[in-house]
């Protein structure tokens, strides 16, 4: 045997209280959009860019792409190196150049 469930008898008070909830919820709620409006785009359409590499190794807070080139920071001061694969790690591999000065 199924039981529905029992209603508890709702005092005035509730009613009104919920009947006003309802009217404010109504009233605040954005009127539906009328569909002979024309959809306008958020965002421009974004040029086509190139893909980001997967491996890369970092050099002061940037990437660095595989094969490239940086000058970073080590030991002996600031020295080109290039970036490259160990195995399957991203490393460093520091050049005896030091960093050419602008």
């Amino acid at each position: 045997m199924v039981r529905s469930p029992r209603r508890l008898p709702r005092s005035h008070a509730a009613t009104l209280l919920l009947s006003a909830l309802s009217a404010t919820i109504l009233l605040l709620s954005p009127p539906p959009a009328v569909a002979q409006e024309k959809a306008a785009a958020l965002d421009r359409p974004r040029l086509a860019q190139a893909p980001e590499p997967y491996c890369y190794c970092w050099s002061d807070g940037k990437k660095i792409a595989e094969g490239s080139m940086a000058c970073i920071r080590t030991t002996m001061g600031r020295r080109l190196a290039t970036c490259g694969r160990v195995t399957n790690l991203m490393s460093w591999e520091v050049t005896e150049n030091p960093c050419p000065e602008s």
